[in-house]
Parts: C-alpha cells; sequence; structure tokens
C-alpha cells in the first residue's frame, strides 16, 4: 500500500470521525436541552404547596356557602401557595384527622402564580387540638396539573412526583376532557385506605 492511499484512508477515517463525534454532540445538546426543560417544570412545581394552620394567623378568600359563613378567626384553614411563575389547574387536596373518620376535599379551579389561596375547614378550633392539626395524617396530598398540561402529587410527606410519565411539550391536540382530564379516584381511594377515612 503507497503511502499516498494510506494518507487517503487515514483522511476518511478522520473525517468520518469527526462527523460522528458532531453527531454525538449535537445529541447530546438536545438531550440536555430536554432536560433543562424538565428540571424548570419541576422546579416551577417544586413551589406549590398545601398544609393546614390556624385561621387567626390567615386573611381569607371571598367564598360561598359555609365557607363564608365561618368568619370567625378561630377555626383552622386551608393554605395552598403556589410560588411558581406560571398558573396551576385542578388542585385537590385530600386530608384527614386523627380524632376523625372523614376525609376531607378541598379542590381550586385555578392557582395564579406568587399566590395564596386560604379556604375555611368543616371543623373549628374546639373539634380539633392543635397537637391533632400538625400531625402527620393532617398533612394535605395533594394533585394539581402544571401550564404545560403535566399532572404532578404530592403526597403526605410532602414528596412531589409526576403523576403521568408524558413528555414536557407536546403539540395541542383538539380532545375531550375526558381524555386530558386527570383520574383521581384511584388516588382518593389509596388515601381513603391509608387514613380508615370516609368521604366527606
Amino acid at each position: 500500500m503507497s503511502s499516498q492511499t494510506l494518507a487517503q484512508w487515514v483522511s476518511a477515517i478522520g473525517s468520518a470521525g469527526s462527523l460522528l463525534g458532531f453527531a454525538a454532540y449535537v445529541w447530546i445538546m438536545l438531550l440536555n436541552r430536554k432536560d433543562q426543560v424538565e428540571v424548570r417544570q419541576e422546579q416551577q412545581a417544586q413551589g406549590v404547596t398545601a398544609w393546614l394552620d390556624d385561621g387567626a394567623r390567615h386573611d381569607r378568600d371571598e367564598g360561598t356557602g359555609d365557607a363564608a359563613e365561618r368568619s370567625s378567626t378561630s377555626d383552622y384553614v386551608l393554605c395552598v401557595h403556589n410560588g411558581g411563575d406560571s398558573p396551576v389547574f385542578n388542585v385537590r387536596c385530600l386530608f384527614s384527622l386523627p380524632s376523625s373518620e372523614d376525609q376531607h376535599a378541598v379542590e381550586l379551579a385555578l392557582l395564579p402564580p406568587r399566590h395564596d389561596a386560604v379556604r375555611s375547614l368543616p371543623f373549628g378550633a374546639d373539634d380539633v387540638s392543635r397537637e391533632e392539626l400538625y400531625s402527620a395524617p393532617a398533612v394535605p396530598e395533594m394533585r394539581f396539573t402544571d401550564s404545560h398540561g403535566t399532572h404532578w402529587g404530592r403526597d403526605g410527606h410532602g414528596q412531589l412526583h409526576r403523576v403521568e410519565n408524558r413528555g414536557v411539550r407536546r403539540r395541542p391536540e383538539h380532545r375531550s376532557t375526558e381524555e386530558t382530564g386527570r383520574d383521581d379516584s384511584d388516588w382518593e381511594t389509596a388515601h381513603r385506605e391509608r387514613t380508615g377515612a370516609t368521604r366527606s
């Protein structure tokens, strides 16, 4: 083999290696970009939390029905906080108390960014001790949907998780609400079984 042929082979192998190296670089950059979007989305979801607290410490949102009738500052409230830059939708909180067999649910259709929602609860200060209010069973579990359509959950230990594993970005399609909505029935049943609660 002549030195000229050998040089051509080395050049061809070097070009192919450079092309493969460039393709690998582009692939890694695309994966990193996708990861960055998912990380930003999870950071937004991390800012959504809920807790029970003493009603005297919080202003109440205007409401109707039973919640509006309870204007006393001595009862307890559910606080839901969205610390992110985007709204969240279909927020549903479930909690139970050790002294009760009832499972309580509070729902919000929309929670704007950087906003707190405070809702009265169906029991007063005389019904629940302070220790019970801050006990582990009283920690609200929650589900919500972010502005990308991803469903999130936060368990009774405060851990955030995706309810569904689907892509962050997806092409908008016209679907019925049954197909795109979140089904929380299994979650509600599991919460009821864990706490021994009945639905209220």
